[in-house]
């Protein structure tokens, strides 16, 4: 999961099928082992392109770095250099093996060109959107990405979230939605990752890396209430296209944090429950706020553009609190295995005494809480 200005995307490969099925396991390492002097290099090597200055960012399993570079350089593929400067990416080896779903990515990147503004993919000196290349003598090749960095102010900066840009997130949430449902690839069919509300099972095996033994066992029966009483109806809830990590650090704002001005990182995208993509915009905006009840403004954006089922209507909680603890069992895992990386805490800060406040609220308060009708 990415969560900084960051996309993904890649090129047209090889028509062979690959394994998309790319679940981690625990004691899996699998972010590259790299430091800024080789991405200069690679950057010069593979992009043709002298940096001047570099800054890596936060992410959980990749490498992210923001870059400027001088206006000089040999790729006949960049006209002008963007004075916003580049990021450039170094994808984990996990989904480093997924090339045809990064080349699905891309597609949904062009796809929505004219609708919302993304992140815009730059060619390497071959003419392709990425490459894979072994780094420090890996024994795995790890892909590598140059994007436009894209001006804007994370929506995480905000200090107070209005209900208005509450509304805003919600509204955005649908209309994403809603265009992605004139988009087909065939690498989404079968994809899956971790970071799917439909591998929250999967927790399971990660649960032991959250050190507070209350905190587990109430990790523990979410994942089984969620295993219990909404994966069963997966099968009859409405399917589509989602961005799959709508967090406070994939929306950009403008200066004064009144509108939404782009979207950032489809890195998670996937074709699923449209009610998970909800489910997980209003996961971010409760860690944002720290307020249950201002996440009615987010379902109430959604609803003006897409109206919840009464079956969305009552798994929405406990789909929410998945999210929550998945977020929060991952986030410990990660960083029990890379103490360095403070970023992995930061839902742990708020997460946990959210969860334990939101989760015991019986259906009649949740209804109550956040504005929904019993009815269709």
């Amino acid at each position: 999961m990415l969560l900084n200005n960051i996309d993904i995307c890649g090129i047209r490969g090889s028509n062979k099928m690959e394994k998309t099925n790319t679940l981690l396991s625990p004691g899996q390492r699998i972010r590259p082992n790299t430091n800024e002097k080789t991405a200069i290099e690679l950057l010069f090597k593979i992009y043709g392109i002298t940096v001047t200055d570099i800054n890596e960012l936060n992410a959980y399993d990749d490498r992210n770095y923001h870059i400027h570079c001088t206006k000089s350089h040999d790729n006949p593929y960049i006209s002008e250099i963007s004075e916003h400067g580049y990021v450039f990416k170094i994808i984990n080896l996990l989904d480093s093996r997924n090339t045809q779903v990064i080349e699905a990515q891309t597609e949904m990147l062009i796809f929505l060109k004219g609708y919302f503004k993304c992140p815009i993919p730059v060619k390497n000196l071959t003419g392709a959107y990425y490459s894979s290349e072994k780094i420090n003598n890996s024994e795995e090749s790890y892909v590598i990405r140059l994007f436009i960095y894209q001006p804007g102010q994370l929506l995480s900066r905000v200090k107070y979230l209005s209900k208005e840009l509450l509304f805003k997130v919600g509204h955005l949430t649908a209309d994403l939605d809603t265009r992605l449902s004139k988009f087909y690839h065939p690498a989404y069919e079968h994809h899956r990752s971790m970071w799917m509300l439909i591998s929250v099972p999967k927790l399971h095996s990660f649960v032991y890396a959250v050190p507070d033994e209350t905190q587990r066992e109430l990790a523990s029966a979410v994942i089984r209430t969620f295993e219990n009483d909404v994966l069963k109806f997966v099968p009859i809830l409405e399917q589509g296209m989602i961005h799959g990590d709508l967090n406070e650090q994939n929306i950009l704002i403008n200066d004064d944090g009144t509108d939404i001005i782009a979207i950032i990182d489809f890195g998670d995208s996937q074709k699923t429950c449209l009610i998970f993509e909800l489910a997980i915009a209003i996961c971010y905006m409760l860690l944002q706020s720290k307020d249950i009840a201002e996440c009615k403004h987010v379902i109430e954006g959604y609803q003006s553009i897409r109206k919840l089922t009464y079956l969305e209507k009552k798994i929405l909680k406990v789909s929410v609190c998945a999210r929550i603890c998945q977020s929060l069992v991952m986030g410990a895992y990660s960083y029990l295995n890379d103490p360095k990386n403070k970023y992995l805490l930061t839902t742990q800060k708020t997460g946990w005494t959210l969860l334990e406040k939101l989760w015991p609220m019986t259906e009649e308060e949740i209804f109550n809480v956040w504005d929904l009708q019993y009815s269709n």
